[in-house]
């Protein structure tokens, strides 16, 4: 891979969730009434929510970043970096998936966005559930998985630590968005979103690191000085 082609990777894998995050929480604060600790980031781009594309294409960024640390596994961690880099992978097909067939807005929403009957868009709900799943257990998997992968090397011990770290936040996350009921849903999903989005983010940008190659090159070759030379 080339310096550039690595840049242009490292520089989306950080990208990704800072717009991703800066969406929802404009978006939020844009709507009078919205309550983000019960309502989704899924009914900020529903069918009759003012600036929904907004929110799309912050996914979109976000599905595109999670492909670009799905690369940089493969490329860096060789065949450790498989497993994660399909997770990933997954994870952002299911993003592409949730981001093209939109769910509605209820009455839940109704003090901010049109609501609908549970009858309307019947094909889209269900398409964009089973994206939202597939993302969710890609990334929850992927959050498992890079961290087993990166242990073994010294280079990546710090990704593996954040990592951990990481799915400490986003398991309980999740257990209480699938379990809990209404109270502080949407707080939920967003504690679990962000803590693994800011893992994507984090694990490519070291794995992208020109340090880090420059470092696994002096191991491949010991009796190399450290500016490369004999």
């Amino acid at each position: 891979m080339t310096t550039s082609g690595r840049g242009w990777l490292r520089g989306l894998v950080v990208v990704g969730p800072v717009v991703f995050t800066a969406d929802w929480l404009v978006l939020g604060r844009s709507h009078p009434g919205f309550r983000p600790d019960r309502e989704t980031i899924s009914s900020l781009s529903a069918h009759g929510a003012s600036g929904w594309p907004v929110m799309v294409l912050g996914q979109l960024v976000l599905a595109a970043s999670f492909l670009a640390v799905a690369v940089l596994c493969l490329r860096r961690l060789g065949r450790p970096g498989l497993a994660p880099a399909v997770l990933f992978g997954l994870a952002a097909m299911g993003t592409l998936q949730l981001s093209a067939f939109r769910t509605i807005c209820t009455p839940v929403d109704s003090s901010w966005c049109t609501p609908m009957p549970r009858s309307a868009f019947p094909h889209q709900q269900w398409a964009h559930g089973v994206g939202t799943g597939v993302a969710f257990a890609a990334l929850l998997l992927a959050g498992l998985a890079l961290p087993g992968a990166a242990r073994a090397d010294p280079r990546w011990r710090p990704v593996a630590v954040v990592g951990t770290l990481a799915e400490l936040v986003a398991v309980p996350s999740l257990a209480w968005f699938l379990y809990a009921g209404p109270a502080l849903h949407g707080l939920a999903e967003k504690s679990f979103l962000t803590s693994l989005a800011v893992f994507a983010g984090y694990a490519g940008w070291t794995l992208g690191s020109p340090e880090t190659e420059a470092t696994a090159r002096r191991q491949a070759a010991p009796g190399l000085r450290r500016d490369g030379h004999p």
